[in-house]
């Protein structure tokens, strides 16, 4: 699939948003659906930010971008848009005249989305959400890549730098150097050393220095898709209390990965979930951090929950994070009608083997260092 036909699948999904709704054009201004549109396009400057710094305006006849003087060269150039069809529609950086070109395309600005609240254009936020489910043949390629990339960096740190004494936060700094050599974006980090890894589940890095444990998830970006992987880390002999629990935690995300499969509810597999806690005597653990969900140019698309309606779609990335107190086991997933593709797994990591569902898993277990 080349990067032309990608961004004519997609099209053809807006087409059909418009359709359905009576409108004449749909507006993207979000970082994740402008990489999403352009099949791996980048419309940002600052990686913190979720609204890019040029927007795709795409209607029944044609696909535009609209960008100020600043970005138009290397949104056409770089970015590749000219090759892909893009028409440019360019300001100058200090009026904002978006509204008005937009207006000059579908008239009316009722008559157009948008997927953020924009000048009068009807909100399609959640409508284009879901359009971005079912991962095209070229976007599982960037997965796998993206996978086999931070899978690899992380136990390359993990393996060669890791020693007792280093601070969370330098642990973050070495993963992120390995990342930015193949210019995937570290997007979120959260390292525990030692009592932290029981005490927080959202354990951002601080300058603690690990002394026997460590807890490492990452979050990272390639082209627009993320995914999320953890992997645990003890100096000298763990307590058998706690290798007990990891291969627990990991009996949990397997059951859940075995029953995600396309056209289950997602609200089903996180009562599979709900009901492994309670039988291997972790009772109420779920309820102190959520248990993950779908995930492609947001690390989460929808936290999945009871209440949840949502199926499971074909070629749809999901991660689920199942913790219990002290451990996690998480890993990215892509669901489809003939198991799970993985996208990130253990290389030299020791493995925790389990079939679960007919499926077996291969996960990665808690390494034990000297």
């Amino acid at each position: 699939m080349t990067r032309l036909e990608e961004v004519l699948v997609k099209e053809k999904r807006l087409h059909r948003l418009m359709e359905e709704l009576g409108l004449q054009g749909i507006l993207l201004k979000k970082q994740p659906n402008f990489s999403w549109f352009t099949a791996g396009g980048l419309n940002m400057v600052g990686m913190a930010t979720e609204m890019g710094v040029t927007s795709l305006l795409i209607t029944r006849k044609g696909r535009y971008v609209i960008a100020n003087t600043i970005e138009a060269n290397r949104m056409m150039q770089e970015e590749g848009l000219s090759e892909l069809g893009f028409e440019l529609l360019t300001h100058e950086w200090y009026l904002d005249r978006e509204a008005e070109l937009v207006t000059g395309v579908v008239g009316d600005l009722a008559e157009g989305g948008a997927d953020t609240g924009f000048a009068g254009t009807r909100n399609l936020d959640g409508e284009i959400k879901r359009l971005r489910y079912s991962l095209t043949p070229a976007e599982i390629e960037r997965y796998l890549f993206l996978g086999e990339k931070l899978s690899a960096a992380l136990e390359k740190v993990i393996f060669n730098d890791l020693r007792p004494g280093d601070k969370e936060s330098e642990v973050a700094g070495r993963l992120s150097a390995e990342l930015w050599r193949e210019r995937i974006d570290p997007t979120a980090f959260m390292v525990a050393a030692d009592e932290r890894a029981f005490l927080y589940r959202h354990p951002i890095p601080t300058q603690k220095k690990i002394e026997k444990y460590v807890m490492i998830c990452v979050n990272a970006r390639y082209k627009g898709l993320i995914t999320t992987v953890t992997r645990l880390v003890h100096f000298g002999p763990p307590p058998p209390e706690l290798l007990r629990q990891m291969e627990d935690n990991v009996e949990i995300e397997c059951r859940m990965i075995a029953a995600t499969k396309p056209g289950a509810l997602a609200a089903d597999v996180f009562q599979v979930a709900v009901r492994a806690y309670q039988e291997l005597g972790y009772g109420d653990e779920w309820q102190k951090h959520h248990q993950g969900g779908a995930m492609g140019y947001y690390a989460r698309d929808t936290r999945v929950t009871a209440a949840t309606k949502e199926p499971v779609e074909e070629n749809q990335a999901y991660c689920w994070n199942p913790s219990i107190s002290g451990t996690k086991s998480e890993d990215g997933f892509i669901a489809t009608s003939t198991g799970p593709i993985f996208i990130t797994k253990p290389l030299r990591y020791p493995r925790i083997e389990k079939t679960v569902g007919g499926i077996t898993f291969a996960k990665a277990g808690l390494l034990v260092l000297p």
